[in-house]
C-alpha cells in the first residue's frame, strides 16, 4: 500500500464561533441577522479565515475564478507524465480532484488541516488526508513529482516560511517541481476605496503575524530553500464584468473575503465603516478599470 494510503481517515479540528454572533444573539437581533455571523473558525492553527460552508462555498467559486484566469492547473513545466501529485492546503479539494481526472494514472493527494467531505464523486486515484505543513507532512522524502500549495497568505506565519518551503522542497523528487499560488492586496489602478482597503487589509496581516506581501517575497525565499529554476507568473484580471467570468467571479470573491475578515478588522476601524467600504468597491472597480493580480511561482528540486 502506498503510503499516503496510511492516512486517509480525516481529523476534524475543535472551532469556535465568532464573538460578533454571541453578542447579536444576546442583543436580541433577528434569527437571519444570528446566522449572519455565526462563523466557524479553528482552533490550534493560525488561519485567519472561517472554516465552514459559507467558506466552503467561498473557496469553489474562487477555484473557478482562478482557472477562469490561468486556464490550466499546472504551470509548472513537467517533463513526462508525473506518477504523485501533492497538493498542500487543498481545501474544497477542487484542484486535486481535477488534476486526477486529467493524470488518472497519477495518484494525487490532497492534504489540508480539515480535508474535504462534501465532494460528491473522486476518481480512485486521489486521497485527502490529514496534514498541517507547519508541523510537517506525512510522507517520505522524495515522494512526489509536483507539489503545489495555493492561498496560505492567511495560513502560514511570516516567520514559517521558510520552515514551509524547506518542508515542500523536501517532499519533492529530485528533479520535481513545486507551483506556489499567492495572492494579496494586489491592485492596478486603484481608486481611493481600494488604496484604503489594500493599506488597511495589508496592516491588518501584518499585524496577525502574516507576510502581506508573501507573493512577491516567494520567488527569493525559495530560492534561499534550495530552488532551481525559480521563475514568477502575473496574471491579472479586470474586476466585475469588464473582466469576463473571472472578473466576475474574482469580485464575489474578494468581496466575501473581506466580509469574512469583518469581525477581525473591527480591531482597526468600526464595523460599519468597513461595510460602507465595502460596498463603495464594485462602482469604484468600474470606473477606474481596477485590476487585481495573483502570482505564481514555480521551482525546481535540484538533481542532486
Amino acid at each position: 500500500m502506498p503510503l499516503w494510503g496510511l492516512f486517509r481517515r480525516t481529523r476534524r479540528l475543535p472551532a469556535i464561533r465568532t464573538g460578533e454572533w454571541e453578542q447579536a444573539r444576546r442583543e436580541g437581533r433577528s434569527l437571519e441577522e444570528q446566522q449572519r455571523w455565526q462563523r466557524r473558525y479553528l482552533q490550534d492553527v493560525p488561519y485567519a479565515l472561517p472554516k465552514d460552508e459559507a467558506e466552503i462555498d467561498r473557496l469553489n467559486f474562487q477555484h473557478y475564478a482562478l482557472m477562469s484566469v490561468q486556464k490550466q492547473h499546472i504551470i509548472a513545466p513537467l517533463e513526462d507524465y508525473p506518477r504523485a501529485i501533492l497538493d498542500v492546503g487543498c481545501g474544497t479539494g477542487l484542484w486535486a480532484r481535477e488534476v486526477g481526472q486529467r493524470y488518472p494514472l497519477c495518484r494525487v493527494v490532497g492534504v489540508d488541516v480539515e480535508p474535504p467531505e462534501r465532494l460528491p464523486t473522486v476518481p480512485a486515484n486521489v486521497d485527502y488526508v490529514y496534514g498541517d505543513v507547519l508541523k510537517g507532512l506525512p510522507f517520505a522524502e522524495n515522494s512526489f513529482d509536483l507539489v503545489h500549495q495555493r492561498l496560505l497568505i492567511l495560513a502560514v506565519p511570516a516567520q514559517s516560511w521558510p520552515q514551509v518551503l524547506g518542508e515542500l522542497l523536501r517532499l519533492a523528487r529530485p528533479g520535481g517541481w513545486l507551483q506556489l499560488t499567492e495572492a494579496g492586496m494586489y491592485f492596478n489602478r486603484p481608486g481611493p476605496s481600494s488604496a484604503r482597503l489594500r493599506d488597511l487589509v495589508n496592516r491588518a496581516i501584518a499585524g496577525w503575524g502574516f507576510d502581506p506581501l508573501i507573493a512577491l517575497n516567494l520567488p527569493a525565499l525559495l530560492a534561499q530553500a534550495g530552488a532551481v529554476a525559480v521563475e514568477k507568473r502575473t496574471y491579472g484580471v479586470l474586476m466585475g464584468e469588464a473582466g469576463g467570468q473571472g472578473g466576475r467571479l474574482l469580485e464575489k470573491d474578494m468581496l466575501a473575503v473581506m466580509s469574512a475578515l469583518t469581525e477581525r478588522v473591527a480591531a482597526f476601524m468600526p464595523v460599519e465603516e468597513w461595510r460602507e467600504l465595502l460596498a463603495s468597491l464594485p462602482e469604484e472597480w468600474r470606473t477606474y478599470g481596477t485590476e487585481f493580480e495573483f502570482h505564481v511561482t514555480v521551482g525546481r528540486k535540484p538533481l542532486r
